[in-house]
């Protein structure tokens, strides 16, 4: 068990290497432990397996909570101050089934079929997803499993409308207008920007996924995934699946075949 105590007391030292945004989202992913995290996993099915991926790893609170229920975890992120960070963690926490390393989503650095599972938080929007989730079908084995999770039309509304989390360095109605525009530039053949929000749709993340040799694909608003209460698994929800009438926050589990 990570005790959530002396991860805060770790916090403090991590994060006044940071700025901004970076620093803000640090303290805001670990400010309720790590339990929150151990639990979504659990009930995910991310538990008891030989060798985990977690892509697009950002600060670590999923890796750090993936190995505390599986036998290795591998972790990666464009962001070489997040990897960093994760890995002063683990070593300060002594996890040492935790191996971190900077890499993005559409060329990971492993070996074909050489994971029982991948995760992957918050990060799938953020790259050229079609490209992102062939790398993530190639590098999990046939039986293992994939989650993602993306942002429908209402996320967007959200951040125009509600401004959630500004920071000095992060404008929410900024990072909506710009989606639109890389939603559109991808969509088209235009090429896109890294690191800049796109807008998936349900069905073309479906499609994609079956082109790419999975089934039993399941979806539900985000945390309540195979939830066995669900009304309980909304009220703890990290966002909402819905947002000013449209679809918000969604997430999708499948096997590969």
């Amino acid at each position: 068990m990570i005790s959530h105590e002396k991860i805060v007391r770790l916090l403090d030292r991590h994060r006044g290497n940071l700025k901004g945004n970076d620093a803000a989202f640090l303290k805001r992913v670990y400010s309720k432990g790590i339990d929150v995290y151990t639990d979504r996993l659990k009930q995910y099915g991310f538990c008891g397996l030989s060798r985990v991926l977690d892509a697009g790893c950002g600060f670590g609170q999923w890796s750090l909570a993936l190995s505390t229920l599986n036998s290795q975890v591998n972790a990666c992120d464009a962001s070489a101050v997040r990897v960093e960070v994760l890995t002063r963690l683990a070593s300060d926490l002594g996890i040492t089934n935790v191996s971190a390393r900077q890499a993005t989503l559409d060329s990971l650095p492993y070996d074909s079929a050489s994971f029982d599972g991948a995760f992957c938080y918050g990060v799938l929007f953020l790259t050229r997803w079609r490209e992102s989730l062939r790398e993530l079908a190639r590098v999990v084995r046939p039986g293992g499993k994939l989650y993602v999770n993306a942002n429908g039309l209402g996320w967007y509304k959200n951040l125009w409308y509600n401004l959630p989390n500004p920071a000095a360095d992060y404008d929410p109605k900024l990072v909506a207008a710009r989606a639109f525009m890389n939603t559109w530039k991808y969509q088209n053949g235009q090429g896109s920007e890294d690191g800049v929000d796109i807008i998936i749709e349900p069905e073309q993340l479906k499609e994609e996924l079956e082109k790419l040799g999975f089934d039993h694909i399941a979806q539900a608003g985000e945390g309540l995934l195979l939830a066995s209460h669900p009304e309980q698994a909304a009220r703890q929800a990290f966002f909402k699946g819905e947002y000013l009438g449209d679809l918000g926050v969604y997430e999708v589990i499948a096997a590969k075949y």
